[in-house]
């Protein structure tokens, strides 16, 4: 890796951010920057400063004399992004509907197509990252930045979140994959109200499912 300022510490940054939003560095992992900057040759300035940015996102935290830590992740913070989710996404999606043209939905169907490809050869990450592309074009298309930086910082964790817990929360990927054709047919129909009932409907299944096999495992 060139060493590059700025931009390097942003390579960094990412890099190590999909890494724990994987599941690559799991909960509790330690990162140290001596070892990180020598297995990238590069110096330890960036990587502080990437490391710095994960721990204001919450993926990483300071112990003190021990040093800097993979977070936990906690199923109250997870109950709380879900509420989170329910108040923001309608919010996104109804100021979405007056703009939304016929390319949009076809996007949409696009996005829709490829998760079940996904869905077909088990490729667990891309699912994910379709999934939550698919809800991210609404916050988008809302024009509201302060909502879509908002999605992106619960993304993050519920990324991490499935990616470490996936087998037991997606293991028809199928079936969630198809859980989105409502969605886009409602869309098509341009029905508001429908279009409420089965977006809050869809997150409340997912929800409901996460939180089953939660406590399950308890």
């Amino acid at each position: 890796m060139d060493e590059r300022g700025d931009s390097l510490s942003e390579q960094v940054y990412l890099s190590l951010r999909e890494s724990i939003v994987r599941g690559e560095f799991y909960p509790g992992f330690r990162l140290l920057v001596l070892e990180i900057s020598n297995s990238l040759n590069i110096s330890q300035a960036p990587v502080r400063e990437a490391m710095e940015r994960l721990k204001q996102e919450g993926l990483l935290v300071s112990k003190h004399n021990k040093g800097s830590f993979v977070a936990e992740i906690r199923q109250e913070e997870l109950e709380e992004i879900y509420e989170l989710r329910e108040i923001i996404e309608w919010n996104a999606i109804k100021k979405s509907l007056p703009g939304l043209l016929d390319s949009d939905i076809a996007y949409l169907s696009e996005v829709f197509e490829k998760m079940k490809q996904a869905a077909e050869i088990d490729d667990l990450f891309q699912f994910i990252d379709l999934d939550m592309e698919f809800h991210r074009f609404f916050y988008f298309k809302s024009g509201n930045k302060t909502i879509l930086q908002i999605w992106d910082q619960i993304n993050v964790k519920i990324k991490r979140f499935l990616a470490i817990a996936n087998k037991l929360y997606y293991s028809d990927l199928m079936t969630i994959a198809e859980g989105h054709l409502p969605l886009i047919e409602a869309l098509q129909r341009r029905n508001e109200e429908e279009i409420e009932k089965l977006f809050m409907q869809h997150l409340k299944d997912v929800w409901w499912l996460m939180n089953k096999k939660n406590n399950t495992r308890g």
